[in-house]
């Protein structure tokens, strides 16, 4: 699980007296809802842009990060209301013109839910806000990669047999999670043209934390000793998962074993090395969700291949959500990467 304070930071948030309406319903973000049931999968709801909603368009699907939360979260405090989105709202006037923009709900997740707090304005603190949030028995029974990937393809032919693609480009965008999910869903849905996957992983995302150790001791933070115990213990836990991998009532790091399994049972690299279609992977060299280590790895094994579909970016001194500096000093370069994509699909 990604750590709620790098979260947050992806986070859009609007500030507002009480008496202001809050945008809290799909409509107000340019948003029409649909939903789909599958006997497997469940209830499957998704969002659509209306711009230009009764014309064909190509389609560009919106893969968010990891975690059980509404696409929107309404924050009540004292005197005042907040709302905390998930997603990025940019994505959808930068695209909604030149595409049909597609955003899912999370399995057994509402678009989106309130919470209730004593703190004042002054001193909101949605990090401590999320921590106390527990996602729905649905979304825990049900997530894992598969129904990531299977969700979004059943969505995606939803459209094309309702004629809403035009037959030219299918965008699979992911970020953090969701660049996991891109990789295995081109893999299994032909029709996407263009992968885009955003701080993902590049090698079983478990080999980070194992990797982790071995850095600790070689820069002194922990002894060598230190590490190898670490590691061995580590390695008890990941094979209780892989042995448990059905099972949704015991979790580790926030998430069930059921979610690990199944995203430790597809590697990333491995899946992308399978397609020809053209590839755009942006890495932080500062991410500490999810190390550049394993992306460099990548890099280096399409050079060996000798394929040339793959565009490789990284965001130097960059975190989770492509901040770089710290403070005062704080940038974010996301809407730059994210226009840099949208300018290669073309």
């Amino acid at each position: 699980m990604q750590p709620i304070k790098w979260i947050l930071l992806f986070f859009s948030l609007f500030n507002s007296l009480l008496s202001v309406a809050q945008p809290i319903h799909p409509a107000d973000y340019g948003l029409k809802s649909f939903t789909l049931r599958d006997k497997k999968l469940g209830k499957i709801s998704f969002y659509l842009d209306t711009i230009n909603i009764n014309k064909k368009a190509p389609l560009f699907l919106d893969v968010n990060g990891s975690g059980g939360y509404p696409l929107c979260f309404l924050i009540k405090g004292k005197g005042y209301e907040r709302v905390m989105n998930t997603f990025k709202p940019f994505h959808i006037s930068q695209t909604q013109v030149q595409y049909h923009y597609i955003l899912l709900d999370k399995p057994g997740t509402p678009f989106c839910d309130t919470i209730y707090t004593d703190q004042g304005k002054d001193a909101f603190n949605g990090t401590t806000l999320l921590e106390s949030y527990r996602p729905s028995p649905a979304y825990t029974q049900q997530m894992s990669l598969e129904w990531r990937i299977n969700a979004s393809k059943a969505v995606l032919n939803y459209l094309v047999s309702k004629n809403y693609w035009d037959r030219s480009q299918m965008i699979a965008f992911g970020y953090s999670e969701g660049a996991q999910v891109v990789p295995a869903l081109a893999v299994a849905e032909k029709k996407i043209s263009h992968v885009a996957a955003v701080v993902g992983s590049g090698l079983n995302q478990f080999y980070d934390e194992i990797l982790q150790f071995r850095i600790n001791a070689a820069i002194g933070k922990m002894t060598h000793p230190q590490a190898q115990d670490s590691i061995e213990s580590k390695m008890k836990e990941i094979e209780a998962i892989y042995r448990d991998p059905a099972n949704t009532t015991r979790e580790y790091r926030g998430h069930s074993f059921q979610r690990w399994a199944s995203f430790g049972s597809s590697i990333p690299f491995e899946e992308l090395r399978k397609l020809d279609i053209p590839i755009y992977v942006v890495a932080s060299s500062n991410d500490r969700n999810s190390p550049i280590y394993s992306l460099d790895y990548l890099w280096l094994d399409f050079i060996r291949l000798g394929k040339t579909n793959l565009t490789y970016k990284t965001c130097v001194d960059c975190n989770h959500s492509l901040i770089s500096g710290k403070d005062d000093k704080a940038l974010s370069n996301y809407s730059d990467y994210f226009m840099a994509i949208l300018k290669w699909i073309k």
